[in-house]
Order: structure tokens, then sequence, then C-alpha cells
């Protein structure tokens, strides 16, 4: 059997002209064609309504809930009435053809020759993301030349504004910025008299030098200013390799006299990048950071109330392996200058202890017996309020059922009824369909909340065996999984001299790295999403063995968490 869903949507304007006159009909059209499918198994499963809402993009709450149940894996096929009904944009349909393909999902056009089941469906959808590849690629080739007729008349090709100098929006050319360019005749001027970038960097910083400041424009149209940070060791190195100051602009690999005034000789610039050359092409222990953070976005300094974030020395250790850290925003904003404690966590041993925390979770009999009790106290406060509104819809369904039972009897006495009572017939008839609809939701929520039980055992027993699993899921999965289980992990220096180890019960405990000491709190997510993360994961698992591992972790661990729970 193949689950069917039907999507409608029907704009404001074309209400308005009587276009498309409801998603009803639409629904009514596209029901036919699953019913002349059914010899393919085929059933109507339900609907997903846009009404009033334009096709322009995807943010519609329709199109939206129908993408969350097609990655729970809850569709096999999706069916419009026509094809514009779902997206007008063909960009917009290429991101969601790239979705039914990933969750094996057709898509089919009721009253169109659009059917991805079948061979002359497929065929039509190739050469409608033909055309989309080309459109794409045209209009990114067209950019492309702009940007190289740009650069031969010497003109700047756009992008973040460069250090030392800012734009004329009326002459449409870079103007120098005088206070700016003080600062890179300087940089210049110390490089080439031998000072490190680092030291070049903190100089500046000495003398109050920040980044230039950009006011920029976020998805939700808020402006917010970015920059106006402290130089670092990079945005020197930066500076002194961009051909901008000698009066060139750059584009792929060539450089073109510019339209606007350099701030340094050519012969300055190109003996600071003889040197940057030399020393850059020296042998060196640097290497490239190929390492999946698997913490990254959830780990924030205690003290700073930042967010630790990847950052690698760029040296490797004796076994060939670079050196990898979570720093924290202000220092790595301030480098030295920060007050911070914390400052660098090196990032494997870290992760590693993150594992064999969550492993010992379950040898924390205090922990889960108080885990049992609070998910069975939260299932009583969630069933209590669930059985009242399920007596309350019982009262008003069989109260809308006698008003429906009366009103037939009475069109059963009468040769001729009223349009009122059609009308409220009707109305009466919609009452009880839902009430009905929404009963079945209520009873379904108190039977899962009833089955929700925790056997301790079986918990200890697959948070034991949590690091065998997560250590055969590939890395990306395993970091998926680190995010999908914990809301954010909290660090602090700590002191063993000076504190008191904090009671791992109450929601921290201490790891030694290294030389130094932290103290780490853990905050775990709720899970109601660990099945379908399972099913995206799934076919990655190496055995039989593993894979009944992972179906009683993600079953437990997701009941275990279904109260709201810090460790």
């Amino acid at each position: 059997m193949k689950r069917c869903y039907i999507y409608a949507r029907v704009s404001t304007d074309e209400q308005a002209s009587g276009e498309y006159s409801s998603v009803e009909s639409q629904i009514d059209i596209c029901k036919h064609y699953i019913e002349v499918q059914r010899e393919k198994g085929w059933q109507h499963a339900g609907n997903y309504k846009d009404p009033g809402y334009s096709g322009k993009d995807l943010d519609r709450p329709g199109i939206q809930e129908l993408l969350t149940d097609i990655r729970a894996a809850k569709i096999d096929v999706i069916i419009v009435y026509k094809i514009e009904r779902l997206v007008r944009s063909i960009r917009d349909f290429y991101k969601l053809w790239d979705i039914f393909q990933e969750n094996n999902v057709t898509f089919v056009s009721a009253t169109q020759q659009f059917d991805t089941s079948n061979a002359m469906g497929k065929l039509t959808l190739n050469i409608l993301l033909s055309f989309a590849q080309f459109e794409r690629e045209n209009t990114a080739e067209k950019t492309r030349d702009k940007m190289r007729q740009r650069a031969r008349l010497g003109k700047w090709h756009g992008g973040w504004m460069p250090y030392g100098y800012n734009y004329n929006k009326k002459t449409q050319k870079l103007e120098i910025n005088q206070k700016e360019a003080k600062a890179i005749k300087q940089i210049f001027e110390q490089y080439n008299a031998g000072q490190k970038p680092a030291q070049i960097a903190n100089t500046l910083n000495n003398a109050s030098y920040q980044t230039k400041t950009r006011i920029i424009t976020t998805k939700d149209g808020k402006q917010k200013t970015v920059g106006g940070n402290r130089f670092n060791e990079d945005m020197i190195k930066n500076i002194i390799s961009n051909p901008i100051y000698k009066g060139y602009v750059h584009l792929d690999d060539k450089e073109y006299p510019g339209e606007h005034q350099a701030i340094i000789s050519e012969a300055e610039w190109q003996k600071a990048n003889k040197h940057l050359t030399t020393k850059t092409n020296r042998p060196t222990n640097y290497a490239k950071d190929d390492h999946t953070h698997l913490l990254k976005g959830i780990l924030k300094c205690g003290q700073c109330q930042c967010n630790l974030t990847p950052y690698p020395s760029g040296k490797k250790d004796k076994n060939g392996q670079p050196y990898l850290y979570y720093a924290c925003g202000k220092v790595v904003d301030n480098g030295k200058n920060s007050d911070c404690k914390v400052r660098m966590l090196p990032a494997r041993e870290f992760e590693a202890i993150i594992k064999q925390a969550l492993q010992g979770l379950g040898q924390n009999k205090a922990l889960i017996n108080s885990a049992i009790h609070n998910t069975t106290n939260h299932n009583k406060k969630r069933i209590k309020p669930l059985e009242l509104e399920k007596e309350q819809t019982t009262n008003a369904l069989i109260k809308t059922v006698k008003e429906i039972n009366r009103l037939v009897n009475i069109m059963k006495s009468q040769d001729m009824v009223g349009k009122e009572i059609n009308n409220e017939y009707k109305v009466l008839l919609e009452e009880r369909k839902r009430l009905e609809n929404n009963q079945q939701k209520i009873e379904l929520e108190i039977e899962r909340c009833q089955q929700d039980t925790l056997d301790a055992e079986n918990i200890a027993r697959t948070l034991q065996a949590f690091d065998k699993v997560i250590s055969v899921l590939p890395i990306d999965d395993q970091k998926e999984l680190f995010q999908l289980l914990i809301r954010e992990i909290t660090v602090w220096h700590y002191d063993p001299a000076k504190e008191k180890a904090p009671r791992f019960e109450r929601g921290a405990f201490t790891a030694k790295i290294r030389t130094k000491w932290y103290k780490i709190k853990l905050d775990l997510y709720q899970f109601p999403q660990i099945d379908e993360y399972y099913h995206s994961i799934s076919g990655k698992l190496a055995s039989s063995e593993i894979r009944n591992k992972w179906l009683r972790l993600s079953d437990e661990i997701r009941n275990h968490f279904k109260g709201t729970m810090v460790i």
C-alpha cells in the first residue's frame, strides 16, 4: 500500500477572482486521481492545505508540515492539482525534488502528464530539471562575465568592503578612509621591518584600532552591526597579500590596474609579499583541520557566557594529528588580553569525556530512578487534561449527533425543506467530523502517554552500550546524534584545591584534561525526533546486532528523556 497525500493551495487573489475557487475542489480532483490508481496500491491518507498563501516561496505552514512528515517517512506519494499549486519557482521545485528523492517520495500532478512513478513522468521531470540546471549555470556564468569585465576596467567587483577604503555610491568608486589607511601603512612598514603578523596585530589592538564595522540585514529583515573586532594574525596576513592596497583589483588569479587610489607603493607591496611567500612556502608542521567537531554549536563557556568554537592550532602532535581545540569566543576576539579561565579545550579529549558521561548515565541509579519518577509524574499531568478534553469532546459530539438526528426527522416529515435547515444540517455534519477527528487524536495521545513506561535495567544496559553503538556510526551521524541528545554543554574552570566537587546527579561533574580541571554540565533534550533519526542512519549501521542495540537505544533513551531533565 502506498500512502498518498494531497497538497492544495489557493492564493488570496485567486480566491477573489474565482480561479481555483477552493482547495476542496482541488482535493476532490486529486482524490479521483488516487482512486484511478487504486490497482497500484494507492490509498488516500490525508491532505495538506495552504488557503490564502502565495506560491512565490516555501514560507507556508502547509508545505512546511508536509516536508516535516516527508522527513519522518510518513509519505509515499504527493499529489497536486497542478504543479504551480506546489511551487511557482523552478529553483524551489528543485529544492523540493531533492527532498523527495532523499525520502523515496513520488510526485504527481493530477491534471498534467507529470507522474514520477512512471517513465514518462521521470522524463518530463528530467527535462524540467535540465532547464533549471542550465538556467543556474547560465546565470552564474553571466555573473562571472560581469565581474571579469568590471575587473578589466579596474572597478572593484563588490563583496566585503576592504579595510582602508569606503565606497562612494555616486561615483561607484573606492575612496581612501584616512584613519584606516594609516593602519594599513603601519602594517606594511612594520612587516617590512621584520615584525611578525601577531606582533603587528597586538600593536594595532593596543592603539585601539578595530576591524571595519558593517551593517547587515538578517533573514527576518532586522539589521545588525558586525565587525569592530580586534585584529589577529590571519587578518594581518590577508591585508598584506591583498593587491587592492597597491592599486590593483584581483579576480581569478589575475591582477588588473584599478581605478582607485593606492595606499602603498607597488615596491612596498612586493617586498612584503616576498617575505610572506617565503614564510608560507617554508616546510612547517601546519595542517588543515579536517576534524568533525561533534560539539560545535552546543558548547558554552560558563564564565564568559560565550560559545566555545572550533579553533585549530595548525600544529601536529607526535602521531601526526593536528592539535584541535574548542576556544572561548572572548579568547578568539581578545587573545591574551582575555581574562577567561577556560580559554581552550582540547577537542578530541573533551569529546571522549562527553561520550563517557553519556555512557555513565546507565550506572547512575539515583539519576535513573529520578527520571522514572519525573516521567511518571509528567505523564499523569499530561493525561489528566487530555481526559477532561476527551470528556468535553464526547459530550459535544453527543449533542451534535442529537441535533443532526432532529434535523433528519424534520427533513423526513416535510416534502420541501427550507434553505436554513439545509445550511444548518451541513454545518452540523462538519462539526461532527471535526469532533470525531479531535476525539481520535486525544485517544491516541492518552494511549501514548499510558505506554510511556520506563525500565531502569533496560535504560542502564543501553546507555552502557552507547559508546559501542556510536563508534560504528559515520562521523557526521555521530555529530547529528550528539546534537539530538544534548541541548547545551557548559564548562567552567575548576580548582580542586579550592572548590568542592559538584554532585553528578545535581547536574554537573568534574574532569581533568591534560593538566587542567574543568566543571562540566550537560543539559539534555527531550527526544520526539529520535525515531526519525534512526530511520535516516539505519542502513549505515554495521550489523544486525548493532541495529538491535540502536533500536533499544533510540526507544529507551527517547522515553528516558520524555520529561524535562538536566543531568
